[in-house]
């Protein structure tokens, strides 16, 4: 990993000191600077010809299509400065002054209520700004000549409207420039529906069908945002941002192997690409390289203090490493810059991590044949050491025939990597009558296939178990596969079970069981098992049909009740469960 960084750093010098002999022996920086002096001073074609040249040198260089945009109104060429503008803000949303730019674009154009909708919340945002202010004002007091002008004769209001009709907004740049506020705001489906308008009128704009990746990405379609990536490389095979749309793809879908060879190879070709480097330490934070990610967003933030992908990257860096102060600090940066995001308010309105959690849980179950009743309650708490692992201890109450058995457990899980994690436990029960007198587990789950297009994740599992009786031993193994539909609102696993005692006698079997999203807060769960039970030290035949229902009462507090019934060889059980789970 660090090679491949040091690689990336050396292709980086090559390629900055490639460019600074470019352009007839001036660097990006210093052609900057003499557009920027020239625009000041009015030489605005001077402007023009070298802000043009960076950009050949910067394609994405959002400050030169900001400037090049304002030398452009200079001009009085609206159609250009609109399209700089709209570009400076596909590459960065937040940047204001390409905000402002568009504001002063469609006043002049005489597009005075589209003005007014840019340049409100601005100046709302920023009270002191006195340019923000003074466009503000121009456009109500126009607001108000135009509504004037309407009462007028019949003969003025043709004149009017015949100038209006001189300056037609372009259609193209007008509609992506709605698709970018509406993504930015988290309104991905109205954003599709601008986006696919522009791509009915141009079909082969490959930043608009970059922007359609993103969104459909962004909505969990992530066939479709495939298709709109490859659709623009059909075009472009070298086109950088629909290859960073595939790198995002592969984070959207959880494939951190692919996603870190993605973005390695685009590295290679632009190692001081600003999105492409923070996309590699969203990479790194997957991989639960906290540090690295950490490391990684800051260093892009102390280079630009107004990028919000950093800054936000920053934010869940120190969330994962357990900093929720200094994350909620970077998520605010963000959002003064990108107000109304949800993704970012989303991030703010998450509460403190609970780092504990406590169970406590009974069954009662009725034996048929007269055979009286049987109990099992718990209580659990567990404690979260770390984002990657947790520890907990259970204590087990349990009842059969009058006599009474006490269980103690502990535990510990661990996740290793995004999609492998794993568990150990071990249990003893002091005086057992019934229950086994020692016992130990452990448990794998690894995330064999990423979720795509409302298909997956699947999961691969297995859990293994060896108990201690007074008289016996009983080994249990049980792999399942458990895989997620329809964006992961439903769930089925089908688990086998194989049991063995000490002298050789064995008994398999198997459970299957779907899961039910029902709501943000409720979910339903129902299944059926024929397999083998461990009563007494002993194998016994069960078959049981079960279900029941979960609900988060609050954030803190979720209410679980379950209904089984099981048959086996001597009796019938029915057992009504009920739980409840708190996280402080």
């Amino acid at each position: 990993m660090h090679l491949k960084r040091l690689v990336a750093v050396a292709g980086y010098a090559v390629l900055y000191l490639g460019s600074a002999t470019a352009a007839h022996g001036q660097t990006a920086d210093s052609l900057y600077a003499q557009g920027v002096k020239a625009r000041q001073e009015q030489h605005f074609e001077e402007a023009a010809g070298l802000l043009k040249r960076v950009l050949a040198l910067q394609p994405t260089n959002a400050d030169a299509l900001v400037q090049l945009g304002f030398t452009e109104l200079g001009l009085n060429d609206l159609q250009s400065a609109r399209s700089a503008f709209s570009q400076a803000l596909s590459i960065a949303p937040a940047y204001t002054d390409a905000t402002f730019g568009l504001a002063q674009v469609e006043f002049r154009s005489g597009n005075l209520n589209a003005a007014l909708a840019i340049v409100e919340p601005l100046a709302s945002a920023q009270p002191g700004n006195k340019e923000f202010l003074s466009l503000l004002e121009s456009v109500r007091r126009a607001k108000q000549a135009d509504a004037k002008a309407t009462d007028a004769p019949s003969m003025k209001k043709a004149r009017l409207k015949s100038t209006r009709k001189q300056v037609r907004p372009d259609p193209i740049a007008s509609l992506v420039e709605r698709g970018h506020r509406l993504r930015s705001a988290g309104k991905f489906a109205e954003a599709e529906d601008a986006y696919r308008k522009v791509l009915a009128i141009s079909p082969h704009n490959t930043d608009v069908l970059v922007a359609l990746g993103l969104v459909a990405g962004s909505q969990k379609k992530f066939d479709e945002a495939g298709q709109f990536f490859d659709a623009a490389l059909a075009i472009d095979a070298k086109n950088l941002d629909a290859r960073l749309g595939n790198v995002r793809l592969a984070i959207w879908q959880g494939d951190t192997k692919r996603a870190r060879a993605l973005v390695d190879d685009v590295l290679r070709v632009a190692p001081s690409n600003s999105e492409a480097l923070a996309l590699d330490a969203r990479i790194s934070l997957l991989e639960r390289d906290y540090e690295q990610a950490e490391q990684s967003f800051a260093g892009l933030v102390a280079a630009d203090p107004k990028n919000v992908e950093a800054l936000v990257g920053l934010g869940d860096a120190l969330r994962a490493r357990g900093e929720n102060a200094g994350a909620r600090q970077a998520y605010r940066q963000a959002l003064d810059l990108e107000s109304g995001s949800r993704e970012i308010e989303d991030r703010l309105s998450v509460p403190p991590p609970r780092k504990w959690r406590l169970d406590v849980g009974s069954e009662v179950s009725e034996l048929s044949a007269g055979r009286g009743t049987w109990s099992d309650s718990a209580i659990g708490v567990a404690y979260q050491l770390s984002p990657d692992t947790t520890i907990g201890a259970r204590t087990r109450l349990a009842t059969r025939f009058g006599r009474t058995d006490l269980q103690i457990e502990g535990r510990i899980d661990h996740v290793f990597a995004p999609p492998f994690s794993a568990y150990a436990l071990v249990a003893a029960t002091p005086d057992a009558d019934f229950l086994a007198q020692f016992s130990v587990g452990a448990g794998a789950s690894w995330r064999a296939i990423p979720g795509a297009g409302g298909v997956g994740p699947v999961f691969i599992n297995i859990d293994t178990r060896y108990d201690v009786f007074t008289d016996t031993q009983i080994a249990t193994v049980s792999p399942w596969l458990q895989a997620y539909v329809f964006n992961e609102r439903l769930a089925f696993s089908a688990r086998w079970i194989h049991a063995e005692d000490d002298i050789g006698t064995t008994a398999d079997g198997y459970a299957l069981r779907a899961d039910l999203t029902a709501t943000e807060r409720l979910r339903l769960f129902a299944g059926y098992s024929d397999a083998p039970e461990i009563s007494e030290g002993t194998l016994a035949e069960t078959r049981t049909v079960f279900a029941g229902v979960s609900v988060d009462v609050t954030d803190r507090f979720t209410l679980a009740g379950s209904y089984a019934h099981e048959q086996r060889a001597a009796f019938d059980r029915d057992t009504v469960g009920l739980n409840l789970t708190t996280r402080f």
